[in-house]
């Protein structure tokens, strides 16, 4: 019963961070996220004061780095700077997207104290999830026009005409795949596992991070979608925890994305 209030309780901090904003109003998305990144810095400040609930430190200052780092894209976003609507702009758009989730993940965590290898930027087993995550790239890759057709709407899809997109699919899904790795899984894995354990740490973030894609709009088979994402979260969270690593993670993510890529550059 303990393990299950952490689970019910880590799995509302993390729908509000990643969840709930797709049914706020836009003109309220700032400010809800403001609050809600005030929230969690206030708790975590108060549980570091308090010798009996400085344990919980690490876990609630995670969610309030998650929140600022959605703080920060939604000011760039109000602001007009995330536009465009070429392949190119929206693989420039993932980069700037990455490095607003990035750098604070990493400056905040050290502020508080941390290591790199608490958010598993490490070397870890290194030959293992690289020899992994490449595997997982290559069979993505090779399977992407019929992933892309068949799961991301994609169009008019041939070998001759998604060649000349091949280095903004990368810049996009290698991007995508370093921020999304660091942001859902680097950032809480080991937080979730002091509480809940490891396959519970781990079944948790993938829920996160399947409804975190909810109100996607590039796939016409939305619940299947879902299921595959958190089937992927699962098999990137276990390849962390036995790797110790983002690396692997990180290019199975990016394979994954190919095919979702090339169905939204396909529909430009």
């Amino acid at each position: 019963m303990h393990d299950l209030g952490f689970f019910a309780l880590f799995l509302i901090c993390g729908l509000s961070v990643f969840v709930f904003r797709a049914f706020i109003p836009q003109e309220l998305l700032t400010m809800y996220l403001v609050g809600i990144s005030i929230v969690f810095l206030l708790s975590a400040i108060l549980m570091r004061q308090n010798n009996h609930r400085k344990k919980y430190f690490d876990v609630v200052f995670a969610f309030f780095i998650a929140a600022f780092a959605s703080v920060l894209q939604q000011i760039v976003v109000s602001v007009g700077w995330w536009s465009g609507s070429t392949v190119s702009d929206i693989a420039t758009s993932t980069v700037l997207s990455t490095v607003l989730v990035v750098i604070p993940i990493i400056v905040l965590t050290k502020i508080a104290g941390s290591n790199m290898a608490s958010i598993h930027i490490a070397k870890g087993r290194f030959w293992l999830g690289f020899a992994v995550g490449l595997a997982g790239y290559i069979l993505f890759f090779v399977t992407s026009i019929e992933g892309a057709t068949t799961l991301f709407a994609g169009k008019n899809l041939s070998l001759e005409r998604v060649l000349p997109w091949m280095p903004w699919i990368m810049t996009f899904v290698l991007s995508n795949g370093l921020r999304e790795e660091l942001w859902f899984r680097g950032l809480f894995l080991k937080k979730f596992e002091a509480f809940v354990g490891s396959k519970t740490a781990n079944l948790l973030q993938a829920l996160v991070f399947s409804l975190a894609h909810i109100d996607v709009q590039y796939t016409p088979e939305l619940l299947s979608f879902l299921g595959i994402t958190l089937l992927l979260g699962l098999a990137f969270g276990f390849l962390i925890q036995k790797t110790r690593s983002l690396l692997g993670a990180i290019l199975f993510h990016a394979g994954a994305d190919v095919p979702v890529v090339i169905g939204i550059f396909s529909n430009l």
